[in-house]
């Protein structure tokens, strides 16, 4: 005869790190969708990614090439090549600083950058809330970072 406190009644600990797993799945999940942050860290290496493909080209290309941002619409795009324009998330409050040469209007001003990969200069700033990056552009050397 068989007793009753022989049977096996919990849980496995396979069951509960799969339990535990999804749970943090679906944590992070929820946390991402209600913060703005990753969409201001994703945006900061859009801008930097575009201006180092702007300086890439002015290197490959062996001609001057132009990186623009408009704050207002807030876009940005390389001007003269087949690059479309990248729109920023409307949350986010943008502000070029950049060589007075530069400057199209009070809006809309760029980075230009040389054949032998030194540029204007200049760096944008990105804000959300309490949150900040700003995408440095160095006038020497042309060395794109992100702070």
């Amino acid at each position: 005869m068989k007793s009753i406190l022989s049977k096996h009644n919990g849980f496995s600990l396979l069951e509960l790190m799969i339990v535990l797993v999804l749970g943090g799945l679906l944590a992070g999940v929820v946390a991402t969708s209600i913060s703005n942050g990753p969409v201001l860290r994703k945006t900061a290496r859009d801008v930097m990614s575009s201006l180092r493909h702007a300086r890439s080209i002015a290197v490959m290309q062996q001609k001057p090439m132009v990186w623009k941002m408009d704050i207002e619409t807030k876009k940005f795009w390389i001007d003269g090549v087949g690059f479309k324009s990248k729109k920023m998330n409307k949350s986010i409050d943008a502000k070029l600083h950049t060589a007075e040469s530069e400057v199209v209007n009070q809006n809309v001003g760029g980075v230009r950058f040389f054949p032998d990969g030194s540029s204007t200069g200049g760096k944008v700033d990105l804000i959300y809330k309490k949150q900040k990056y700003v995408v440095n552009v160095e006038w020497i050397s042309g060395r794109i970072s992100l702070q």
